[in-house]
């Protein structure tokens, strides 16, 4: 199942069936379209639209316009576009507000609860808020996905302990950043019942994890890192400080790969209610080829 769903998003622009991708996933398309909506709440289709519509506004935020970005994620024309957006978000693209559209969202209670990193401005920018360039290679990645885990955390500890269980077990080193977990959906745009969170762990050469992981693919890049020590709200300071402040500062542009925390130390070192974690953001290399600060 999570090949057939990296399949349809790294493939924005192409025709989707729901028997070829049901292929991809080694199920009948009738079994797929039941699996897949009992594990992600919509229909194949409906997966698939909201995902490239999520695209597009966040490419319209990084400056292109609406034409460019409907057809970069697969929209035959500007007006099915218009229609899919509408349907959606009850807009059309140009009248969109994310600040109305957050207002009148069903799961704001709940996604405050959570977290109000989406909603707060951006924090003054520390002079000793630290953050390193690292270039890391390539890599796969073995990794254990939760749905709707920021609604459930016990779904969060779960997966932890499973794939830290199989690494064991395989005897990989599991302390000192190897350990990694990503959010695969921005949760300012995306429902938190629909949003994605994998614990990943890098894999050597020749080894497969069995089928309750799926296999994840880095792509070689830059990376922006600050390391933060302390509890959530500290975690979610620092992310703040480096998306909102930092970010905007250096003049380097994001990468199209999600951002990851690296586990310095595990929770069963320095429990659950604590962190010494990386926060690690994929950023484009500079134009001229240097370091910003």
């Amino acid at each position: 199942m999570a090949r057939a769903i990296a399949h349809v998003e790294a493939h924005p622009d192409e025709p989707l069936t729901l028997e070829r991708v049901a292929a991809i996933a080694c199920l009948s398309a009738y079994h797929f379209h039941r699996v897949f909506r009992a594990l992600t709440g919509e229909s194949l289709r409906s997966f698939a639209e909201r995902r490239r519509l999520e695209r597009a506004i966040l490419l319209s935020r990084r400056g292109q316009s609406w034409k460019v970005a409907s057809a970069s994620c697969g929209f035959a024309s500007p007006a099915s576009f218009a229609r899919a957006f509408r349907r959606v978000y009850g807009v059309p693209p140009s009248a969109f507000d994310r600040e109305a559209w957050w207002d009148a969202r069903p799961d704001r209670t709940e996604v405050e609860a959570v977290s109000a990193f989406f909603l707060r401005p951006a924090p003054p920018l520390d002079p000793d808020f630290a953050v390193t360039l690292e270039q890391r290679p390539a890599a796969r990645l073995a990794a254990a996905r939760v749905w709707g885990g920021y609604l459930a955390p016990g779904k969060l500890v779960a997966a932890y302990q499973s794939l830290r269980a199989w690494a064991d077990e395989q005897g990989l080193e599991t302390r000192g950043g190897r350990i990694v977990g990503a959010s695969r959906d921005d949760p300012d745009l995306t429902p938190l019942s629909r949003c994605r969170y994998d614990f990943m762990i890098e894999l050597p050469d020749g080894l497969n994890p069995p089928p309750r992981f799926s296999v994840a693919e880095r792509d070689a890049g830059l990376w922006a890192v600050t390391r933060v020590k302390g509890d959530l709200a500290a975690v979610d300071r620092a992310w703040s400080s480096l998306f909102k402040s930092w970010l905007p500062a250096s003049g380097l542009d994001l990468r199209d790969a999600p951002a990851e925390e690296a586990y310095l130390q595990l929770p069963e070192d320095i429990g659950w209610d604590a962190f010494d974690l990386e926060c690690r953001v994929p950023v484009a290399d500079p134009p001229d080829g240097g370091h910003h600060a």
